[in-house]
């Protein structure tokens, strides 16, 4: 594709302003299953996001097929569905802004196919050999991807990103008294030699033996530790609410709060795209806005919304670097990126000790179909076991717990200091609460 001659052209066809957003993907995965190679897949996918600004209006367009032949259809295609808009919304392609940018610290060491062939195998082996009560390896799995990313437009924005990620995935069931229980997990990992194995393998294979005999428990409110992992999936699906979108249009529970005391004075979100803690770090937005570290909620007061160019003017204010797109293909809309309850002080075993007696909740299920949107209400399925006299106790299943979000988060008591950076945009330590609402017998 010839990018400087799509703009020009776009330029030469009226556009007030036009872009060219690239994402390209390389993903090579290995699956290993009974001893040996279950699948080899290797991809590369190159897609291509135009927008251009034709009498005031924005238009969009996706494709995978970026060759020049197809530059005056492209561009004729886009001026026709820019007369058709008919919102009133004002529109923005980017001009370029002074930034530094940083590399992620995090270096990923490319292995052979061998060695990755000698750790899945091994891996079986070990998880296999762990308890006389795993039954099966149901999945091992090495991924390796690498995305480039690239913004250039007319108004003289020019930028750029590379990435690499390797990442191991692992399930297995375990099985007792004719019950029968599974766990997953996965783990970025930057070196293989560097790898501890038996502290992975240890970790899945306990989860899923601890879940073996779990029995409901009777309904009532409790002091309720939710797990780092559990709480970084709530935390996850209540990241909307920051959104300037959302907060824009009067959807998001926090409209009109800007400023107000909304959690408890124990709990501060920090939004930072480049954390240097993170897997996933980005210099620019996907409209080209450099990105930098905020505080959302400051000692539970709420600071600030997230935005990208177009909710930042609807709302007077500047854009955040929000701007993120969930795939090349789609539309810019407000996202967080490495999103997270900033830790306390306590470990796990040491918030069990405070609480003395309680649940831990350690999965959660049933995120979105149990959560609604506009009021913060959830009710969501979810295990974990017994705490008694400050230690762990008997396991349990078959429970809800449920909440306001807003209220829950008024509720902390303490907040833990395992917070784990992983693969995900948005993470949480573990959170002690003084009571939560929790259904079973």
């Amino acid at each position: 594709m010839n990018r400087e001659l799509w703009i020009k052209k776009a330029l030469e066809a009226g556009f007030e302003s036009f872009e060219i957003y690239q994402d390209v993907e390389e993903e090579k995965k290995y699956t290993w299953y009974k001893g040996e190679m279950d699948s080899f897949v290797t991809s590369h996918v190159t897609g291509t996001a135009l927008r251009g600004i034709y009498k005031g209006k924005l238009a969009n367009y996706a494709t995978e097929d970026n060759s020049d032949e197809q530059m005056d259809r492209v561009l004729a295609l886009m001026k026709e569905q820019a007369m058709a808009v008919t919102s009133d919304d004002e529109v923005f392609i980017r001009e370029p802004e002074k930034t530094v940018e940083e590399d992620n610290p995090h270096v990923f060491t490319v292995p052979s196919a061998d060695e990755v062939k000698e750790l899945l195998s091994d891996l079986e082996k070990r998880i296999l050999a762990y308890d006389k009560r795993v039954i099966s390896v149901n999945e091992v799995e090495w991924e390796e991807i690498v995305s480039k990313r690239e913004i250039l437009n007319s108004r003289g924005l020019s930028v750029s990103d590379r990435s690499r990620i390797h990442v191991l995935i692992a399930e297995c069931a375990v099985m007792e008294n004719e019950e029968v229980k599974d766990s997953f997990d996965y783990k970025a990992i930057e070196k293989i030699t560097d790898f501890d194995r038996e502290g992975f393998v240890k970790k899945l294979c306990d989860k899923a033996l601890g879940k073996l005999g779990a029995t409901s428990f009777k309904s009532g409110s409790y002091p309720v530790i939710i797990e780092k992992d559990a709480m970084s999936d709530l935390f996850g699906a209540f990241c909307y609410l920051y959104s300037g979108d959302l907060i824009s249009k009067g959807i998001s529970p926090l409209r009109d709060k800007l400023g107000e005391k909304i959690f408890s004075d124990k709990i501060t979100v920090v939004d930072d795209p480049r954390c240097r803690d993170s897997y996933l770090t980005d210099n620019f937005d996907d409209e080209g806005c450099p990105t930098k570290k905020k505080e959302v909620v400051r000692e539970g007061r709420f600071e600030l919304a997230l935005h990208n160019s177009k909710t930042a003017a609807k709302m007077n204010t500047v854009s955040t670097g929000n701007g993120f797109k969930s795939n090349y293909s789609s539309s810019v809309g407000v996202s967080p990126l490495n999103c997270y309850i900033v830790p306390g002080k306590k470990s796990l075993e040491e918030l069990m000790a405070e609480m003395g007696e309680g649940l831990v909740i350690d999965d959660i299920a049933g995120l979105h179909a149990g959560i609604d949107a506009v009021t913060g209400n959830f009710s969501l399925q979810c295990a974990g076991y017994l705490v008694e006299n400050g230690k762990r106790s008997r396991s349990i299943s078959l429970i809800t717990i449920a909440d306001n979000f807003l209220d829950l988060m008024k509720k902390v008591r303490n907040v833990g200091s395992d917070l784990e950076w992983g693969l995900s945009n948005t993470m949480a330590p573990s959170v002690l609460f003084t009571e939560c609402s929790i259904g079973g017998e």
